[in-house]
């Protein structure tokens, strides 16, 4: 029975420091630990607290000032001599508490059970499991595993300090690549101070892609935060020294000069820059102004990753300058930048630019071109004839005339607000286009269908209005629900509407417009549906590239319309001839920017009749380009790229048994420690709850009375995000392993086992490097080793015995100390068991005996 005072110390939670009774009762007992000052509560018959004891040669602190001693000697009179001579009563002093010899503990009959002894071994087993031969941590996100991923991931984190361009091809999952960087970086407490800078429209999708897939709690580092640091804290405060994980979208790093230099300040250990290409550094320049936010802090040689959508082919000078900000001692004068690639100068080791053919590619495109009768076009047929007779002689008349052209073939709706209403004939046509819209007619048919195969429909456009007009019509005409994305959309809102969009229940199709175009991944999507042609094939295949992404299982439908004439029809039959509907454009984005212009120029200048030839020299300088890229070989200046070859070998590293492992173990120890488990509906499904009854007063990393719902599977933890992924850096699998192996239980048992011959033993673990050795002793103080590759053998009957009974027994404290001081010379043992072969019955049977 505990009083109300005593000094105690848990003996599961040394970390917790030594403390004192604050209240006790016939059913509980209440303690205040001296670390951090927390109050817990036990029962009043709990074998997790011992009086706290000044002994000689004990650590401690001094009550008065809190300073570190060590106690010499206990002298009468309840009082003590310190090492450096200062005596104090004993009540003065607070011995540290150290964990105990499991030798001694074995030997006064101090046993634990031998399930938590088990559960000990298994932790230790899996921990050196879960190193994967270099992957490790690169396993535990909510993720499916390619190799390419890993190889770029290994590569980065083998330097002591990261500094690494991520500039795989479209889709291939740089994100990915950059958050299992992230996550070792973290984990290995080398990146403590971490900033991920993003364009604003994928702020909240990085946050919600760190907590969902690697268990990472980062703040949005808005106006709105800042703001919040500053009332709190004081304007002089540095927002980077509050919050240490931050998510900063580059229009507020440009905004505010003052983040910039706070960041510096504040020693970022890792910076993140996604969609890098963005950061531009013409020759003879200073940079715009996200590339002078970024580069004071990339300067100061911590750790740096840039994710760019820009390969080498397509713009050589902008790679080349991320690459100087990584890697600046390699580079000498700026003029002779791009001499190095035309002397094919490999480049430094810190980049990875894996292509799809790397890989060996993923299901194709299959374009759905719409055929509709030609007169269901006419009225924007006459919109677009009407907006190519204007008159245009200056150059931003030709610009105007340019963009209403494109509207009338895009959004006829925008073609009285960019004239603001002077011709009412113009608003006639206009208004006759957009009410026999075919291309709405065929939405409104079609997208029932879609929705009663269970599809998910992804639909792009280029202006808002066009937004709004297909939501309109298919929730009244088609009575479908809709999700949107745009630009004026707050970021949360956004979110929230993707978020539902993604559910197998929520709307079957979403309405974007070019913002949903960047970074984002639809790739749940059946089909993407080009409601209009933009005049840039680059960005064409931005919207092509949200579904056509690694890990897609089944083509990638790709719905556009064929107009039968005008610019429009012009665009289509050059889109189709450059295979943009069928294949990536592989790198040539740069080389086909002059299309646009192109485009322009004929629709303002071009003949009346547009002849099927009339982009023949654009259609030849593409096929042109395409062979330049492809003949450049900038590719092989990449140090060690990934190649298909790899595959097997990575991914031969990752344990086949890894989640089967990491399941018994975890719901063992859950069942161990008085959890409340649960198996769940569906594949691999648990409830898992640190309930009031738990064994465990602290779980580490883990709250007081959390409750999880998970999986310890990888496929079904990817297929759906609701549930936890029980796997390497979730919570409570790291506070599982924690407890198991820094705890004090399972630290001593007694087993039983059948064997060949009887015998007394000790079986001890060891911990060597991040290995695992287990010691067999026996009575007479050999080593055997034959016992100890039985014992552990998955086939041995080992079983746990009442050591209670056996500490009892004349000798057992001289038996016990005559093995262990036959045990190597390793230092303490991890934990230490004895145990008892039982020989088999000469009758055939096995004894039962212990």
């Amino acid at each position: 029975m505990w009083n109300r005072g005593d000094r105690v110390w848990s003996r599961f939670n040394l970390e917790m420091g030594p403390g004192w009774v604050v209240e006790s009762d016939d059913r509980h007992v209440v303690v205040e630990f001296l670390e951090g000052g927390e109050r817990l509560r036990f029962a009043a018959s709990t074998d997790a607290l011992a009086p706290l004891v000044v002994t000689e040669g004990a650590a401690a602190w001094l009550e008065d000032d809190g300073s570190s001693v060590v106690v010499e000697a206990l002298l009468d009179g309840d009082r003590c001599r310190l090492d450096d001579g200062r005596v104090f009563p004993t009540v003065a002093i607070w011995p540290l508490p150290e964990r105990e010899n499991p030798v001694e503990r074995l030997t006064r009959g101090d046993i634990d059970s031998g399930a938590h002894f088990l559960n000990r071994l298994e932790a230790l087993r899996l921990e050196r499991v879960r190193e994967a031969d270099g992957l490790g941590s690169f396993l535990g996100g909510r993720i499916r595993l390619f190799p390419h991923q890993l190889h770029a991931a290994e590569k980065a984190c083998a330097g002591d300090t990261v500094r690494w361009l991520l500039a795989d091809g479209v889709g291939l999952g740089k994100t990915v690549e950059a958050c299992l960087i992230m996550n070792r970086l973290i984990h290995s407490e080398r990146a403590e101070r971490t900033v991920v800078v993003a364009p604003d429209a994928l702020t909240v999708q990085w946050l919600g892609e760190l907590w969902r897939k690697h268990h990472h709690a980062f703040v949005l580092l808005d106006e709105k935060r800042i703001a919040d640091v500053e009332r709190e804290q004081g304007t002089a405060f540095n927002p980077f020294e509050v919050h240490r994980q931050v998510v900063i979208a580059i229009e507020t790093l440009c905004a505010d000069p003052r983040l910039v230099t706070m960041a510096v300040e504040a020693g970022i250990d890792l910076l993140v820059v996604d969609e890098a290409h963005h950061l531009q550094r013409p020759l003879g320049h200073p940079g715009n102004p996200a590339y002078r936010a970024i580069e004071p802090i990339a300067a100061q040689g911590r750790g740096v990753l840039l994710l760019t959508a820009t390969p080498l082919e397509d713009d050589a000078l902008g790679f080349i300058r991320l690459v100087e900000l990584l890697r600046p001692d390699a580079f000498g004068a700026e003029e002779r930048l791009l001499e190095r690639l035309e002397d094919r100068t490999p480049l430094p080791p810190c980049t990875s630019a894996t292509r799809a053919v790397d890989i060996g590619g993923w299901p194709p495109r299959t374009p759905q071109p719409v055929e509709i009768e030609d007169t269901q076009w006419q009225p924007f047929e006459r919109l677009e004839r009407a907006m190519r007779q204007r008159e245009a002689e200056t150059p931003v008349a030709k610009t105007t005339k340019a963009r209403l052209v494109f509207e009338a073939t895009a959004a006829p709706s925008m073609v009285p607000k960019i004239l603001k209403g002077d011709s009412a004939e113009i608003e006639a046509l206009a208004a006759g286009a957009a009410l026999k819209d075919p291309r709405l007619a065929y939405l409104i048919e079609q997208a029932p269908e879609w929705r009663k195969q269970g599809d998910k429909t992804l639909i792009f456009v280029a202006r808002r209005e066009s937004l709004e007009l297909i939501k309109t019509a298919l929730e009244r005409r088609a009575h479908l629900r809709v999700a949107l994305f745009h630009e004026d959309l707050p970021t949360r809102r956004r979110d929230m509407e993707v978020a539902g969009f993604t559910l197998p229940g929520g709307p079957s199709v979403l309405i974007t417009t070019e913002c949903g175009g960047e970074g984002r991944n639809f790739q749940m999507c059946r089909r993407l549906v080009l409601f209009d042609l933009p005049w840039q094939p680059g960005v064409v295949e931005q919207r092509i590239g949200r579904l056509d992404r690694i890990g897609r299982d089944r083509p990638t439908e790709i719905v556009y319309f064929r107009p039968p004439s005008g610019v429009a029809g012009a665009v289509v039959k050059l889109y189709e001839a450059i295979g943009l509907f069928e294949q990536s454009l592989g790198g040539i984005d740069r080389e086909l920017r002059h299309i646009g212009r192109e485009i322009e120029r004929v629709a303002v200048d071009g003949p009346e009749s547009l002849e099927a030839d009339v982009f023949e020299a654009v259609l030849a300088n593409a096929e042109a380009a395409r062979t330049r890229v492809q003949e450049a070989a900038f590719h092989q200046l990449h140090r060690d790229p990934y190649r298909q070859s790899m595959a097997e070998e990575i991914l031969g590293r990752v344990p086949p048994n890894l989640e089967s492992l990491t399941r018994e173990l975890i719901l063992d120890a859950a069942a161990a420690f008085g959890f409340e488990v649960e198996p769940q509906r569906g594949e691999d499904r648990w409830f898992i709850a640190l309930g009031g009854e738990a064994l465990v007063e602290k779980l580490p990393g883990v709250a007081d009375e959390s409750r999880f719902l998970g999986t310890f599977s990888r496929e079904e933890a990817v297929a759906n995000e609701s549930l936890d992924f029980f796997s390497s850096g979730h919570p409570l699998v790291e506070g599982v392993l924690e407890e198991l192996q820094q705890g004090n239980r399972g630290r001593t048992a007694c087993f039983v086992a059948n064997g060949d011959e009887e015998v007394f033993g000790l079986l001890a673990l060891f911990k060597q490097d991040g290995e695992i050795e287990v010691v067999v002793v026996d009575g007479s103080g050999r080593q055997r080793p034959d016992l100890a590759k039985a014992l552990m053998s998955p086939d041995s009957d080992l079983k746990p015995a009442d050591g209670r009974r056996w500490a009892m027994l004349p000798g057992w404290d001289q038996a016990i100390r005559r093995m262990a001081a036959a045990l190597p010379d390793r230092g303490i043992p991890e934990a230490l068991a004895a145990f008892r072969i039982n020989p088999v019955d000469p009758k055939g049977g096995r004894s039962a005996g212990q």
